[in-house]
Formats: structure tokens, C-alpha cells, sequence
């Protein structure tokens, strides 16, 4: 079954936007939303293998990529850690989609990946990145929490992400210069015995800066 955390605020609806369909992806950077989520059910069989599989056989990794380079530098990533079943073989192809798509949007030929397995409070005071736009898909656990704030204080209220559902957000990069602004955070869980696999997607615009 597909773990949800959300919390209902209503109010958010109108910055962070949701769609059912990958089609409607674009409004990220069509429309004035701060966000973007794409709300879906991954299938039932895969969220239960990401929500039981032991979370030390799930790479931890952060690389640049090209984009036409995403697939067969996941597959290898993964070679060493899992057997190539269904469901991990779901997992690589996920990960290459989602790349593809957000490499897309952002028109751009390279982006940063990183996969996390988090069991601690990391990242766990509201913030907004400092860069143009990124991509949080949590595949288990609680997904990223986010709230509106107008003098960057902790939002008084926030929402949750559904798990396996990919949350875009902008950044401090992002063109105008706005009042409003998007704060987010990794849920807190140290001590619950939660574990989270994270992974998030950077645009890259001067790879040669990179580090």
C-alpha cells in the first residue's frame, strides 16, 4: 500500500500545485506556482518491496550526470547492491524517467542525482535551497514537508508529501523576487525507527563550477 502523510491546508493549494498527470508536469515552469507535485500510486507490489527491503542494500550515492547518461550510469550503480529483479529493475528505470523529465523542463544537459537513506533528523529545519529548482521524490518513509512563509520564519503550518509522489520546488535562483516564499524540510524520525530513501535532482547549468 502506498504510505500517505499528508496533513490537509487547504491554503497551500494555490502555491504548491498538484497533478495527477505527468502531462501537466510543465506547469512548474508555465505557470506561477512555487511548486509542483505529481501526485501517484506507484504499484502496490513495488512500494511494498521499497517499504521491507533491508535499507543497507540501497546505494547512497550524489553524481553529475548528462542526461542522455542517467540509465546506464544508475544501472551500474546499482549492479553491485541488488539483483536485477522486477522491482529494482523498476526502481533504475524510475530514477532514469524522472531525470529525463526533469533535465527536460529545466533545459538542461547535465543534473546532479543523490540517493539518500536517512534514519536521522537531517535536514530538519525549514529551508529554501539556493539554487534555481529541485526535485525530492521520497520512495518510502514520510515525504518532504513544506509551508508558506512571508519573513522566512517556520511556517506555522505545512503539509507532507505523499510518499513515492516527486515534489518540485524553486529555489532562491529561481527569476523575481517574491515575498512569499516555499519553506521545506526532511520530516524529523530519529528515534521512530523510520527509515527514508530520498533522492533528489539538481539542474546543472556550468558543469565546469562543479565540484
Amino acid at each position: 500500500m502506498n504510505l500517505n502523510y499528508q496533513i490537509p491546508l487547504d491554503e497551500l493549494s494555490n502555491l504548491v500545485h498538484t497533478i495527477d498527470d505527468v502531462s501537466h508536469l510543465s506547469d512548474f515552469v508555465e505557470q506561477s506556482y512555487y511548486g509542483v507535485i505529481w501526485e501517484r500510486h506507484i504499484p502496490v507490489n513495488i512500494q511494498d518491496w521499497l517499504n521491507k527491503i533491508d535499507p543497507k542494500l540501497i546505494p547512497s550515492f550524489r553524481h553529475i550526470f548528462h542526461k542522455n547518461e542517467v540509465g546506464k550510469n544508475i544501472n551500474n550503480i546499482f549492479e553491485n547492491s541488488l539483483s536485477k529483479d522486477t522491482q529494482i529493475n523498476w526502481l533504475i528505470q524510475d530514477i532514469t524517467r524522472l531525470s529525463k523529465l526533469f533535465s527536460s523542463l529545466m533545459n538542461v544537459d547535465y543534473i546532479r542525482l543523490r540517493m539518500e537513506v536517512v534514519s536521522t533528523n537531517s535536514c530538519r529545519k525549514f529551508h529554501i535551497d539556493a539554487l534555481k529548482s529541485r526535485l525530492i521524490c521520497t520512495y518510502r518513509g514520510q515525504g518532504t514537508q513544506y509551508g508558506k512563509s512571508i519573513d522566512g520564519n517556520d511556517p506555522k503550518q505545512f503539509k507532507t508529501t505523499p510518499t513515492s509522489s516527486p515534489i518540485l520546488l524553486r529555489g532562491t535562483l529561481w527569476t523575481g523576487n517574491n515575498t512569499i516564499m516555499i519553506l521545506h524540510r526532511s520530516p524529523p524520525i530519529e528515534g521512530t525507527g523510520e527509515t527514508r530513501f530520498v533522492f533528489v535532482i539538481d539542474p546543472i547549468f556550468d558543469p565546469k563550477n562543479e565540484v
